[in-house]
């Protein structure tokens, strides 16, 4: 694990660790943004997106952060989390938090809307902005890990 994700900071901002950014295909934004950017990709997986729709869409971690560039493939069904916008665009920024649901309710007292809730983490949006943040459980660092490693890839591959 990167040492400065070791420990939380005082801020959440400073716990950003990654940027969510949505794709209309993930092969091709990987290969795009790759060369453009000179990022390297931890393998690709796919997954549900973890809401009660349990759409199941395609995402990839830049192997170099923080923070790390998260690519989501769009999933074309109203309703899903990753449906919007179509084109692919900002999504999320994904932040750290020791106690994630004191955070999530901590930014609903401050005015921004709950959107989904999981296992370790929730979705919040800004209402007046329209800016997302992803509260992820500290707890879940070992998840980031078998991205980065790979693991997620080869237990979970595109299809």
């Amino acid at each position: 694990m990167d040492p400065k994700l070791l420990t939380l900071a005082p801020a959440a901002i400073d716990n950003l660790y990654h940027v969510g950014y949505l794709v209309p295909d993930l092969r091709a934004a990987m290969d795009s943004l790759g060369r453009s950017l000179q990022v390297t990709w931890a393998a690709a997986f796919e997954t549900a997106d973890g809401g009660s729709d349990d759409h199941v869409t395609c995402f990839a971690y830049s192997q170099h952060g923080p923070p790390f560039l998260e690519l989501i493939q769009v999933i074309r069904q109203p309703g899903s989390i990753f449906a919007q916008p179509l084109g692919g665009g900002f999504h999320h920024f994904g932040i750290y938090a020791e106690r994630w649901r004191d955070e999530v309710a901590r930014l609903a007292e401050e005015g921004m809307q709950l959107e989904r809730v999981g296992a370790g983490l929730a979705f919040v949006r800004d209402p007046d902005t329209g800016v997302r943040i992803e509260v992820v459980s500290f707890k879940g660092r070992p998840f980031l890990d078998r991205i980065l490693s790979g693991a997620m890839g080869d237990e979970y591959p595109l299809t």
